[in-house]
């Protein structure tokens, strides 16, 4: 005030100046003030406070807040703890004496973590029991489990493949499988690396059982392996990726300059079994037909005139039946009438291609298990999504199937089901 700025309108007296100071120098000496009381902080409260950024007391089983509103009361610790007991309840007990010994796997000893995991053992036990039984049915579940596994305790980049399909299968059977990330890409690797190195030193028929048997695992990861943030089918791309399929047919190759071994193959039986197999139970239906007239095939036509014709020889009894996880080994079979060029045909969205790889994908989405179907049913998905504008009539029809085995919802109207 003694400047000559004013915080008022009218300019206050002497007096009143001297008397409003010593009133507020009063106040202040009679002011009591409280020092802040001391808390601990606490971050161990229940999921419903903290995502109502409340106060929680953490009584247990229920805190007073979620028992006063009626809330479920739930710990963190305790959702954490629960999902372990899970995964642990379901970890299979190792009892196989490979490790340690004289016969123990190269890729579950070395002293190196570059070339394993702490999973490793857990991993060789499952696919044991569990996905090599699956893989190879009931009839060459001894070839892949005993047989195969011999080799692989002497060859690590057939061990290598073994535990990288197990780690596939885990993260889709498991509560939280994601542990189960890092194995498989480190053992798919490891796999892939030591094939091509032995694919062009094969002398014997060992060395072919070990290429062939690795290379039919690592097409069967290649198939099951889709994008992790990827969960819905076709929701979040427009068209379906083929390298999958590139290298799943690079096994014919293989298999046709291993001929010379296959006399001697532990895999002998099944390629007996394959090429003489019959189907027991008659026609559902005469899709064969309706594809073959769609594809401009008939009498005459041969593999040299139209470019659908070896798939198509393949496909049409398979299409004829119910899908059945006995005929697996056959469907897996068809995959040898493709060829780069008709992979070249999907990539080109070429409808015909598109409308005979849609009907083997949706034989795929019939079978029971996710971790098989899942790729399946999203390149089926996609390739309805493509055709659906595109076909007319009766060419449209040929999409009912695959929709249903994928889920696609055709246009409002949706062609009669004739086939069935």
């Amino acid at each position: 005030m003694e400047t000559g700025l004013l915080a008022f309108r009218v300019q206050l007296s002497k007096s009143n100046q001297t008397t409003a100071i010593l009133n507020r120098n009063q106040d202040r000496e009679n002011v009591v003030i409280h020092s802040r009381r001391a808390h601990n902080k606490s971050r161990g409260g229940c999921v419903s406070c903290k995502q109502r950024r409340k106060k929680c007391d953490e009584r247990v089983p229920t805190c007073s807040r979620c028992l006063n509103k009626g809330l479920e009361c739930t710990y963190i610790a305790a959702v954490k703890r629960s999902v372990r007991l899970v995964n642990n309840a379901r970890t299979p007990t190792v009892a196989y004496p490979l490790w340690p010994g004289p016969c123990a796997p190269p890729v579950l000893t070395t002293s190196s973590y570059v070339q394993h995991t702490p999973y490793d053992l857990l991993l060789l036990d499952h696919f044991v029991h569990n996905v090599g039984a699956y893989i190879a049915g009931a009839e060459y579940h001894h070839t892949f489990t005993v047989q195969a596994l011999d080799i692989a305790k002497e060859v690590p980049f057939l061990m290598h493949a073994m535990l990288a399909v197990a780690s596939c299968h885990l993260q889709y059977t498991l509560a939280d499988g994601r542990a189960y990330r890092m194995p498989e890409a480190l053992h798919t690797q490891l796999a892939s690396q030591g094939l091509r190195q032995a694919v062009s030193h094969m002398q014997a028929a060992k060395d072919m059982d070990s290429v062939l048997t690795a290379s039919m695992l690592l097409n069967f990861l290649a198939f099951c392996y889709t994008d992790y943030q990827d969960e819905e089918a076709g929701s979040h791309q427009n068209k379906p990726s083929w390298q999958w399929l590139r290298i799943s047919i690079g096994l014919r190759d293989l298999l046709m300059a291993t001929k010379p071994f296959h006399h001697e193959s532990i895999w002998l039986p099944m390629f007996v079994a394959t090429a003489a197999f019959r189907f027991d139970e008659p026609p559902q239906n005469d899709l064969d037909v309706r594809l073959a007239r769609f594809c401009g095939i008939n009498s005459t036509t041969t593999a040299t005139n139209n470019p659908y014709f070896d798939f198509y020889e393949q496909l049409g009894p398979l299409a004829v039946r119910k899908p059945s996880i006995s005929y697996l080994r056959k469907y897996n079979h068809a995959i040898g009438g493709i060829d780069q060029y008709f992979v070249s045909l999907l990539e080109r969205e070429d409808s015909k291609a598109m409308v005979l790889f849609a009907h083997w994908l949706a034989l795929m989405c019939a079978l029971a298990g996710g971790w098989i179907t899942r790729r399946a049913r999203r390149a089926c998905w996609m390739i309805c999504d493509i055709l659906d504008g595109r076909l007319r009539d009766e060419e449209r029809v040929l999409l009912v199937r695959p929709a249903e085995a994928c889920g696609y919802p055709l246009g409002a109207e949706e062609p009669e089901r004739d086939w069935e």
